[in-house]
């Protein structure tokens, strides 16, 4: 058996491992569907240097609630092959229809990323990691306002379909909360996501998504199922 053998099957046996062993033990459980929408544009500006800006749609509650809404923009520069950095902002709506005090509140959040990817045979192998800072607009800390920062670590295997022109894609992630208002942060979340898309030329690229997430604190955990779609449009300014 070779090295990239012997490599592939480890990631395959640690993604299928982290999918189905808990992290914790926990006494109360909440459940919910959601649906996660986005439309995008991206824009190749040189050869290494890429920029994009989104909105997106989020709906809880069985999809029949608006859980957020937000605009994103990023950016990501190419260090050399396989390797880049980038950084996006977010402008968040959320829709807080719980408790005595509801209405729309504002967020704001920025993130810095390092991506690597390589090939192993036909399967490429995907990583990330990910720092992100989220706080509430309009409120000061004395008023209660904590930013929320996160670590996020991401492993990814990708595939492609070249008759049918079909692009697979399986991820496991792990969210580390490094400051938190109510609790002492850690590895409250994970995620698990399956992937797939296709690029229609002229016409822009379709993604279909289903993700599973648990996030914990304390003794309760929330799990969620998430249904998504994606659709990006490509401008390239090098050719």
């Amino acid at each position: 058996m070779t090295m990239k053998s012997q490599l592939y099957r480890l990631l395959l046996v640690t993604l299928f491992i982290s999918q189905i062993l808990p992290l914790k033990v926990f006494g109360q459980e909440n459940t919910d569907l959601e649906g996660w929408s986005a439309v995008e544009l991206d824009i190749k500006a040189t050869e290494k240097l890429s920029f994009s800006i989104s909105e997106h749609l989020r709906l809880r509650n069985d999809i029949t609630t608006t859980k957020n809404y937000f605009t994103q923009i990023k950016v990501n520069y190419e260090v050399f092959k396989n390797f880049d950095i980038g950084g996006g902002v977010r402008y968040i709506t959320r829709n807080d229809d719980v408790g005595n005090k509801q209405g729309l509140e504002s967020f704001f959040r920025y993130q810095f990323d390092a991506r690597f990817k390589y090939k192993i045979e036909k399967v490429s192998v995907l990583l990330r990691l990910r720092y992100q800072n989220k706080n509430q607009l309009g409120f000061s800390e004395n008023e209660g306002d904590v930013h929320k920062e996160q670590l996020r670590f991401r492993i990814g295997l990708g595939y492609k379909i070249k008759p049918i022109k079909l692009n697979l894609r399986l991820f496991g992630e792990l969210f580390n909360e490094t400051k938190s208002v109510n609790s002492e942060g850690g590895f409250n979340r994970h995620r698990y996501t399956f992937r797939i898309s296709r690029k229609f030329k002229n016409v822009g690229t379709f993604a279909l998504f289903f993700a599973k997430q648990d996030d914990t604190f304390e003794d309760i955990t929330s799990d969620k199922s998430i249904l998504g779609f994606k659709y990006s449009y490509a401008i390239d300014f090098t050719k």
